[in-house]
């Protein structure tokens, strides 16, 4: 019989699985290790841990969830000169953080720091919580029409040579002004914030680039002698006040969209680069319009009844309607020299008190229309350029003449 040998073959090949296990457990122990103390070799690469938030979504998988990008920590002002002294203001009594790019600190919301040199630095804040953040001043001087500067507006201050901020996004919801008048800085983001309703850019001449997505409470925005070349206003439904004159851009371009129920000022002048038609027509509450040298043409047609002054000079608009836009009282300017006007209608104007409508090709019914228009209203104390045009009749002669013994001041040959 073979049984013995059989049995015998049994153990023998139960023991060798055992040996397998155990050297296989061995190895898988060994290598576990390996992992657990690789920081042991003076030459091994030392692995940061990976962040908690990221250990659930490691997988690359479709249905893997997909984190954003947090905001930065801390907002950096980029600086060049020799000093810093900006000015935040904010409500409470919230925690806040300067590092200069001296490696000094502060705890004020208007600290001043001194370098001793000019030099590249990023200074950074963080405000605890950023809530509490209303007001951020880095230039201010009340230029342009803004208010005048002091405690309970804006502080007066000089530009602090700034060049580039990052991490604005952290005050975007509580942000209400920002003054950065005279500083060298290229690009601003105000996407998002909602409560923002002043922005002071005065005389920023590197600012070429400027975002204002959902911006809702923004009433006035001056970027008077910057460097704008495109300008989107469609989410800025609020807007009430807009100095944008005299941009240093090869081109400029204004994007309105739906704004402008709230516009009473208007300032664009100085724009000969400027593309595109002004929604004249979407003003209804406007008060001054300023569009000098703009590379305006075709029909400027106001409807405010509010207006009380129209600088429309040197461009190339060939017909202009301002139709009831001032009533009795008003003493309204309007300046639309230097056009190609082949007709101006101002009728129901009687508060119209000071036109130069000079260097146009207004024909002679037109002039002698506009004398006639004018000494209707029966007012006092005028002014009148009609010169560069078609002389008048003897019937606009005789206009004139009456005007003239009002104290009217007439020019027109």
């Amino acid at each position: 019989m073979r049984f013995p040998n059989r049995i015998s073959g049994i153990k023998f090949a139960g023991l060798l699985a055992i040996i397998i296990l155990v050297v296989s457990t061995l190895g898988c122990t060994s290598s576990g290790s390996d992992n657990n103390n690789s920081s042991s070799s003076p030459d091994a690469e030392v692995i940061p841990p990976t962040p908690e938030s990221n250990k659930n979504n490691s997988s690359p998988g479709p249905d893997a969830e997909v984190i954003p990008p947090t905001p930065e920590a801390n907002i950096t002002f980029v600086t060049t000169g020799s000093s810093f002294s900006p000015i935040i203001t904010v409500t409470g009594n919230p925690e806040i953080q300067w590092v200069f790019g001296d490696g000094s600190t502060s705890d004020s919301a208007s600290p001043a720091v001194n370098f001793a040199s000019k030099g590249k630095r990023a200074n950074t804040l963080v405000v605890t919580p950023w809530s509490a953040v209303t007001k951020i001043n880095i230039g201010y001087d009340g230029s342009d029409g803004g208010v005048s500067p002091g405690p309970g507006t804006i502080e007066n201050l000089e530009q602090q040579n700034v060049i580039t901020v990052t991490g604005l996004e952290n005050v975007a919801p509580y942000l209400q002004v920002w003054a950065s008048s005279y500083n060298p800085i290229v690009e601003l983001d105000f996407s998002d914030f909602t409560a923002l309703h002043t922005i002071e850019c005065f005389s920023c001449a590197s600012l070429a680039t400027i975002r204002l997505n959902n911006v809702p409470s923004l009433t006035r925005l001056c970027l008077e002698n910057c460097k704008i070349s495109y300008l989107d206003l469609s989410e800025a439904p609020a807007l009430a006040d807009l100095r944008g004159a005299s941009q240093r851009s090869s081109t400029y371009t204004i994007n309105w969209g739906t704004t402008g129920a709230n516009i009473w000022h208007v300032c664009i002048g100085a724009n000969p680069q400027m593309t595109g038609p002004l929604p004249s027509t979407q003003f209804p509450v406007l008060k001054d319009f300023f569009v000098w040298k703009g590379n305006q043409n075709g029909t400027l047609h106001l409807t405010s009844t509010s207006l009380k002054k129209v600088r429309a000079y040197e461009n190339h608009y060939s017909a202009a309607v301002l139709s009831g836009c001032f009533p009795a009282g008003r003493r309204a300017v309007v300046q639309i020299y230097n056009n190609e006007l082949t007709s101006l209608d101002i009728s129901n104007d009687p508060g119209l008190i000071h036109l130069n409508a000079s260097s146009n090709s207004l024909d002679q019914t037109a002039i002698d229309g506009i004398l006639q228009t004018l000494d209707s209203y029966n007012t006092n104390g005028g002014y009148l350029d009609l010169s560069g045009n078609a002389v008048p009749s003897s019937a606009g002669i005789a206009h004139v003449n009456n005007l003239i013994a009002r104290g009217w001041e007439v020019q027109n040959s």
